[in-house]
């Protein structure tokens, strides 16, 4: 049995995706693939249990028999962490993510190991990505997200990468760079690569930044905001891409909303003008806020054009708030974002190289 730790430098840079994305790939090629998350910081109740969500999606697509419960053998809950900073945890945490991995690995060709949400992660438990990896004995892969906006021609990816490779060593497998901008993919396949490939890493991807695979549903909208459905019930698997406040003349909105496509439009429930602006252009969902009641006008409009309009309690830079905590953060959830994302990895990633080089 092979196994393999995907984890990254930072927060939210495709870890699950990629992971769903290999063990889809693998058991297309005949492998039995399992699935662990040793450590998890987001505890979620179900079923009268605690679990890890993401864990559960990866299990339920991957059509694994293990319970959800079982997927992630540690999870860090304000109750443990009590007891770890004042000495009463009575649990060896590494002991029983490793018996998990073995139990995880049983008549498998091959188990995928998620780390927590980043490598800073872990370390007040004794549970940070070194020790863990050293305890199982396993090579890692890093996923870096691409920061252009941050650092001078994609800096903060090539330090990132070397951080990894410092802090991990010898079992650091590789590297897949995430979330690039297509103008800069050139530069990180043609320079970046090679520059980091001399620095004894190697890049097993380079994926193309694709606003879609980030995009919210209107249901995960809805159930953020908490918000009462006037128009498109039957629309929560629409997907949305952008958001755009309407707070402004409608001159200076419509520039805008012609730009984005299969947006959310959050704008006061009393502004007429810019609703009817908003519909006018390829808006997937209005989120009107304060709790006033649009037009009846609006309405019908919304529904001729299959529009989702949201009330809400909350003033619009609440709303705004609210909705960006999530977007970007969501899985691949609906059929055609998985299928989007197989495609992707299918052009870019090495997959031959990279099962290879892990004995498979």
């Amino acid at each position: 049995m092979k196994s393999l730790y995907i984890t990254s430098v930072s927060t939210f840079s495709g870890k699950t995706a990629l992971s769903l994305g290999l063990g889809l790939r693998m058991q297309a090629a005949g492998l039995k693939v399992g699935y662990l998350k040793p450590v998890s910081t987001q505890p979620f109740e179900a079923g009268g249990r605690v679990l890890d969500e993401d864990a559960n999606f990866v299990r339920r697509t991957l059509g694994l028999e293990t319970p959800p419960w079982e997927l992630s053998p540690v999870i860090i809950t304000t109750e443990l962490l009590d007891s770890v900073m004042d000495g009463t945890l009575e649990r060896d945490l590494l002991a029983e993510g490793e018996e998990a991995c073995q139990t995880a690995g049983e008549e498998t060709d091959v188990v995928i190991l998620e780390g927590g949400a980043s490598m800073r992660e872990g370390y007040t438990v004794g549970l940070n990505t070194l020790s863990v990896v050293e305890r199982l004995k396993v090579p890692v892969l890093s996923v870096v997200s691409f920061r252009g906006e941050e650092c001078l021609a994609g800096m903060c990816v090539l330090d990132d990468v070397l951080a990894a490779k410092r802090r991990l060593e010898d079992h650091l497998l590789g590297v897949v760079i995430n979330g690039v901008p297509h103008e800069d993919m050139d530069y990180m396949r043609d320079h970046a690569v090679s520059f980091l490939e001399k620095h004894g890493v190697k890049v097993y991807g380079v994926l193309p930044h694709d606003p879609y695979l980030r995009a919210l549903s209107v249901g995960e909208i809805i159930d953020a905001l908490d918000a009462t459905v006037l128009t498109g019930s039957h629309l929560r698997e629409r997907l949305v891409e952008h958001m755009s406040v309407g707070a402004m003349s409608v001159e200076a909105a419509l520039p805008r909303f012609r730009r984005q496509l299969n947006k959310a439009v959050f704008t006061g429930g009393d502004r007429t003008d810019i609703q009817a602006a908003a519909l006018e252009t390829s808006t997937t969902v209005l989120v009107l806020t304060g709790n006033l009641q649009p037009t009846s006008t609006i309405l019908k409009r919304a529904e001729e054009l299959s529009v989702a309009v949201l009330l809400v309690p909350d003033n619009t830079l609440e709303a705004v708030e609210k909705v960006e905590g999530i977007f970007g953060r969501t899985s691949l959830g609906q059929p055609e974002k998985l299928s989007r994302f197989q495609a992707m990895l299918s052009e870019h990633l090495k997959y031959e190289v990279l099962t290879k080089d892990l004995g498979l």
